[in-house]
């Protein structure tokens, strides 16, 4: 039967929870509902083996259903080829089924109420089979919610049913967490008024695939450094002469990259050195060169020439700049995959946010601090470093004269 039609079947009305109950939940997932086993040996092989597959990707989705589904095949309708929205859809299918079934005895009608609620709202977010991307960790990771503001579905749950904010700091404190390790306050009290156990919750959060993003860019090696923190090629270039002063990048001066950077030892040097704190950016190159690479484009933002698109490889990563977050976030200020900025002085560049994309986010929200290069585990957060030292550079700018 088609997955649509079987969740239209019945339609609950969606009703928002009422109160927070304090009595905690202790009986276990109950499981009344499980799949048809195989019972023939007859029929191993071709069948069974894509069903299998079918079965060990569910696993990779959620390693709870490893568990919850035991070593056996199961028969899941002979659907070996099926995509990434399909197999997600699967997914909260078989998990509802489990949630259908489970004895809730020991629920009180409020709590009752939410789950049929809560039901049915996974219902409708599963037929819908708009999920997260996964553009952060290679492999499968859960998604609380991406950078396009989509939610994974236990966000989509707790949003819905009225509660949107704790969606957003659960989001902002554990975006690629899975539910057993997120402690944000006011989860465990949603929890239980929604009539759903902490182990079913477990089992309908999915792991998403992830998905790399097609624009590519390239910076001259001695700005690429410098975005990433790095100013000592920079500085050796000119001493040696082999970089100008007045050089544009981009459109961009070195002064005006120095304070996106928040360099402050290095922009002090650029002024030493004759660079003039009034000048204003131009313009890397016109909206029509950005959109000749169309959608997978590769941007090569040159020193003293205008910045180059050309098709690029669907499969190529962002470029070196957005590995790390500081590097993201100065890209972002830079602006070079919209053709740059223009009419911009250093005080601007030390002071500007990074542009939203076009779904809303700016890219480096891609790069939460969480992400293993974000300097998690050693106490330091480099997003916040990077703005302390524009806002460092931004008083001294000031103090020049710049407004």
């Amino acid at each position: 039967m088609l997955f649509a039609k079987r969740f239209l079947k019945t339609l609950i009305p969606v009703v928002l929870p009422v109160a927070l109950v304090a009595a905690a939940l202790q009986p276990t997932l109950a499981i009344s509902a499980p799949i048809s086993v195989k019972a023939n040996a007859s029929t191993i092989g071709s069948e069974q083996a894509a069903s299998t597959s079918l079965h060990e990707r569910l696993c990779d989705v959620n390693p709870n259903w490893v568990s919850v589904l035991g070593s056996e095949t199961f028969d899941l309708d002979g659907e070996s080829e099926v995509g990434e929205v399909q197999l997600l859809q699967k997914h909260f299918e078989l998990v509802i089924e489990r949630l259908d079934n489970a004895k809730v005895d020991d629920l009180n009608a409020s709590q009752r109420k939410q789950r049929r609620a809560n039901i049915q709202r996974l219902r409708e977010y599963a037929v819908d089979g708009v999920f997260p991307q996964n553009i952060f960790v290679a492999g499968r990771r859960p998604v609380f919610i991406d950078p396009w503001g989509t939610h994974c579905a236990v966000g989509y749950l707790i949003a819905t049913s009225g509660y949107p904010g704790l969606a957003r700091r659960i989001n902002q404190e554990h975006r690629l967490d899975e539910l057993g390790a997120i402690t944000t306050d006011g989860l465990r009290e949603w929890q239980l008024a929604s009539g759903l156990r902490i182990e079913e919750l477990a089992l309908i959060q999915p792991h998403y695939q992830y998905r790399m993003n097609s624009q590519n860019i390239k910076y001259p090696s001695e700005i690429e450094a410098l975005i990433l923190g790095d100013s000592s090629t920079v500085l050796e270039a000119l001493e040696k002469g082999e970089l100008k002063v007045e050089s544009r990048c981009g459109g961009k001066t070195l002064l005006h990259i120095a304070a996106a950077v928040g360099d402050l030892k290095l922009v002090k040097r650029l002024v030493e050195m004759g660079a003039d704190l009034n000048a204003v950016s131009t313009l890397g190159c016109d909206e029509d060169e950005t959109g000749k690479g169309g959608k997978h484009s590769r941007f090569e933002v040159r020193l003293d020439g205008s910045t180059q698109v050309t098709k690029g490889d669907r499969y190529a990563g962002k470029g070196r700049v957005y590995q790390t977050v500081r590097g993201a976030f100065v890209a972002d200020v830079l602006q070079d995959f919209y053709g740059g900025l223009a009419g911009k002085n250093a005080l601007e560049f030390a002071t500007a946010e990074p542009r939203p994309s076009k779904y809303g986010a700016p890219m480096y929200a891609y790069y939460g601090k969480r992400m293993p290069f974000g300097g998690v585990g050693n106490g330091s957060n480099p997003l916040e470093e990077v703005k302390t030292e524009r806002t460092e550079v931004a008083k001294w700018l000031r103090e020049q004269g710049l407004k």
